[in-house]
């Protein structure tokens, strides 16, 4: 399968040339405003469909013990083609028929990934959690957000939340408001460095530099999905 997929220029390619001879045909412009949008909306579902094919090729390359699995994202719900370039982080849901167990597949994306022109899978770097490296990761996170040190079982039994991280109904901490200048950091391992600021979680990763934003709702869901029973 090609790492690439060419995104022709949508509204150039819809755009009748009446339009562009005739500045007060209203209904042409209108009919080729649509066709844009149409087309930008048949563009980013190709491309959700192409990036869980390419997902399930590194399932299928690099973690030989999933045989049976169900994989699934949300990530991309929502996101406008010419936001996609801003996307740090896409997140597949993994679920071994087999045995049960669960992952979380992370695909980071790299200064360029997307652009005008279309998306290049060969800037994704992937990262698969299972249920106790994410626990020991958000455990680091939630230090170095807030000071407070939980055990990992006490994250594993948490609900993250925008806010803070609660137990039933009860938060346990929340994470200090801080100000936008303010990055508090941690050395967590040889492939990140965790960088918290406003609420948010960032991963510099160590091997290509990049800092990348992981969206409150890509935790969120990660964590509901690795620890739900």
């Amino acid at each position: 399968m090609k790492k690439s997929i060419l995104i022709l220029l949508i509204a150039g390619m819809f755009m009748p040339k009446q339009a562009t001879a005739q500045n007060n045909d209203g209904v042409a412009a209108a009919a080729a405003g649509l066709l844009a949008i149409g087309g930008a909306i048949a563009a980013i579902e190709q491309i959700k469909e192409n990036l869980e094919q390419v997902a399930v090729e590194q399932v299928l390359t690099a973690y030989p013990y999933l045989v049976n699995f169900e994989l699934k994202t949300g990530s991309l719900k929502g996101t406008k083609l010419k936001d996609l370039s801003s996307v740090g982080v896409i997140t597949f849901e993994i679920t071994d028929r087999d045995s049960g167990e669960k992952y979380v597949l992370f695909a980071f994306t790299s200064h360029g990934w997307a652009n005008e022109y279309g998306v290049d899978f060969s800037k994704l770097l992937w990262k698969n959690f299972t249920a106790e490296k994410w626990n020991k990761l958000m455990q680091n996170y939630i230090q170095t957000a807030s000071g407070v040190e939980l055990t990992v079982d006490e994250v594993a039994q948490s609900k993250i939340v925008n806010t803070g991280v609660k137990q039933g109904s009860k938060f346990i901490l929340k994470f200090d408001k801080i100000g936008g200048d303010v990055y508090l950091t941690s050395d967590y391992s040889d492939e990140f460095k965790i960088v918290f600021n406003e609420r948010s979680m960032g991963l510099y990763l160590k091997a290509t530099r990049d800092l990348i934003q992981v969206r409150r709702k890509a935790i969120i869901k990660a964590h509901e999905h690795l620890n739900e029973d």
